[in-house]
C-alpha cells in the first residue's frame, strides 16, 4: 500500500525495493549530489548552463523513487507485517519489535509465549554506543496472576524505549487470536515430534484457527493503562541491562550479550576459526565446512556446553527503523511447548525451574571502519548456528538469503553431529564424508528447525530475509 504523504511503499523480501535517495539519512553516501552541486556553483553565471544541468540531473536521477524506511523479518508474514504497519505509524524499532514478539506469541505458540523468556540488543548505528542488552531471564514466578514473563519483559522496554502507546502495540496480537490465523505447517511439525496433541484439537496446515481466551488475554493486557503497567515491573522481576560484547573479525564488529549466555563461547569459536585466515575461495572447498564442525564440536567440548546450556527453542525478530536503531530480539521455551500446560488464561506455560540457560543469540555487526558500510541484524538459537552464518555473511560475503538457507550442522546434546535432513539444499557427498571423521554418519534431525531472520543495510539499501524454516516473509517499506 503506498502512502501517497510520505512516499512509503509497503513490501515483502520477494519483492525487490527500488533504490532513491533519503533526504536526511546518516549514510547517504553517495557523492553525485555534491559533484551535481559543485558543477552548478562553477556554471552559476551562465543561466543556459544551469538549465542543461539541471536536465541532465533529472536524466540520470530520474523520476523520485521510494526509499525503503523500515524492515521487520520474523517467523510470520502476518507478524513481520504487524512490525512494519507499527514504523509506518511512526513507531520505533522497539515499537515494531514488541508488536511483532507479541504476534509470535499467538502464532507460534510451539516456539515462544507470553511467558517465554527472551533476549535483546539495541543498537543505535547514528551514536555508535555498544549496543544494550536486555535479559528477561527473571520473571514472575506466578504468571497467572501477575503480567507474564514476555509481556513484563516487554512492558520494560516499552518504558525505557518505546514511543508509541502501549496499546497500540498490542491491539494487533489481541485481534490475530481472535479473528484467527493460518496455520502453519511448522506448529503442526512440533505438534507431532512432541507429541503435543492434547493441547490442540487436531489440526491441519492451512486451516483457520482462532484462540479467543489468548486474544482475550491480550486484550486485558493492552487496556492496562501504562501508568500502571509499569508498577508490575519491581526490582525482584525486572529484566537485567547489561552491554554487549563486541570483537572484530574480519572488519567487523560483532556484538553478543555476555555472561551467563552463549555469547563469549561464539567470540571463543570466531577467534579459534580466525587463525585459519579462511578466504572467500577457501569457503568453496570441501574441507571447509569440515573445519568450522571440527573446530566447534571441540569448543561444545572444551567448554562442556551440553551441560552448561540447553538447547531450547527459538524465534527472532530483526528490525531496523529510519533512524537507524536496530534491534535483535530471541524468545523461546525450554522445549516445544514448554511445560505442555496452556493456562486459562490462553497461553502455554513454560518449563520451571529451568536447571540451565538456554543457548539462543540476538547478534548484530557492523563495519568497523565503514559507517555506511554493512550492517546486519539477526538471531540464532546457538552457537553453532550462530558460527556457520556469521562466517558465511563476512568470510564467504554471501548475500543473507543464501547465508541462511545453506546447509547446516548442529552439535546435539551427545557431542555428535546433526545434519537437517528435510532442508535443501543439502550438505554434499563428500561433504557428509568429511563429517563422518568426527562422529558416526552424522544424524538426521527431524522437523521443525529452529530458524535465523536477517535484516542488513548497506549504505542506505535494506534487504531482509526471513529463514524458510520457520516458514516466515520479512516486510519492508
Amino acid at each position: 500500500m503506498t502512502t501517497v504523504g510520505d512516499a512509503a511503499l509497503e513490501t515483502r523480501e520477494n519483492i525487490p525495493l527500488q533504490k532513491g535517495r533519503k533526504n536526511a539519512g546518516l549514510c547517504s553516501c553517495s557523492e553525485d549530489y555534491l559533484s551535481g552541486f559543485k558543477f552548478i556553483n562553477i556554471a552559476f553565471g551562465s543561466l543556459t548552463v544551469i538549465i542543461t544541468a539541471a536536465l541532465l540531473v533529472q536524466i540520470y536521477y530520474g523520476d523520485y523513487q521510494v526509499t525503503p524506511h523500515g524492515s521487520v523479518a520474523t517467523d510470520s508474514l502476518e507478524c513481520s507485517k504487524i512490525g512494519t504497519s507499527i514504523l509506518k505509524k511512526g513507531g520505533n524499532s522497539i515499537d515494531a519489535t514488541i508488536a511483532s514478539a507479541l504476534c509470535l506469541s499467538v502464532v507460534t505458540p510451539h516456539l515462544t509465549s507470553l511467558d517465554g523468556d527472551a533476549q535483546m540488543l539495541i543498537y543505535n548505528h547514528r551514536t555508535r554506543l555498544t549496543p544494550d542488552v536486555i535479559d528477561f531471564n527473571n520473571g514472575n514466578p506466578d504468571a497467572e496472576h501477575l503480567l507474564p514473563r514476555l509481556v513484563l519483559g516487554l512492558a520494560f522496554v516499552h518504558q525505557q524505549y518505546g514511543s508509541l502507546p502501549w496499546k497500540e502495540l498490542v491491539q494487533p496480537a489481541a485481534d490475530l487470536a481472535r479473528q484467527g490465523f493460518l496455520i502453519p505447517k511448522m506448529l503442526v511439525q512440533a505438534i507431532k515430534e512432541a507429541k503435543a496433541e492434547d493441547l490442540y484439537r487436531r489440526l491441519e496446515p492451512g486451516q483457520l484457527l482462532q484462540l479467543e481466551a489468548l486474544g482475550n488475554t491480550l486484550q486485558q493486557i493492552a487496556n492496562i493503562p501504562e501508568k500502571d503497567l509499569y508498577t508490575f515491573v519491581n526490582p525482584n522481576n525486572q529484566p537485567v541491562f547489561s552491554q554487549a560484547l563486541r570483537y572484530t573479525f574480519n572488519g567487523f564488529d560483532i556484538y553478543v550479550p555476555g555472561t551467563p549466555s552463549t555469547g563469549p563461547a561464539l567470540l571463543s569459536n570466531i577467534r579459534q576459526l580466525e587463525s585459519f585466515n579462511f578466504t572467500e575461495s577457501d569457503t568453496l572447498n570441501t574441507e571447509y565446512v569440515y573445519r568450522l564442525a571440527e573446530v566447534t564440536q571441540n569448543l561444545y567440548d572444551d567448554l562442556n556446553m551440553t551441560t552448561k546450556f540447553h538447547e531450547g527453542t527459538s524465534t527472532n525478530v530483526a528490525v531496523m527503523d529510519l533512524d537507524d536503531n536496530y534491534v535483535s530480539f530471541t524468545t523461546g521455551l525450554y522445549t516445544f511447548f514448554g511445560a505442555g500446560e496452556i493456562t486459562t488464561s490462553g497461553y502455554t506455560l513454560d518449563v520451571r525451574p529451568r536447571p540451565t540457560r538456554c543457548t539462543r543469540l540476538p547478534i548484530i555487526i557492523t563495519d568497523a571502519n565503514a559507517i555506511c558500510g554493512r550492517r546486519l541484524v539477526l538471531g540464532a538459537n546457538d552457537m553453532s548456528l550462530a558460527t556457520q552464518l556469521i562466517m558465511a555473511l563476512l568470510v564467504a560475503n554471501h548475500n543473507v538469503s543464501i547465508a541462511v538457507e545453506a546447509a547446516r550442522f548442529h552439535i546435539l546434546n551427545n557431542g555428535s553431529v546433526g545434519i537437517e535432513g528435510s532442508h535443501t539444499p543439502l550438505f554434499s557427498e563428500d561433504v557428509l564424508k568429511y563429517l563422518e571423521t568426527l562422529t558416526a554418519r552424522p544424524i538426521l534431525e527431524p522437523e521443525p528447525y529452529m530458524s535465523s531472520n536477517v535484516v542488513e543495510k548497506v549504505k542506505d539499501d535494506l534487504n531482509s530475509h526471513s529463514d524458510s524454516r520457520g516458514g516466515g516473509i520479512a516486510s519492508r517499506f
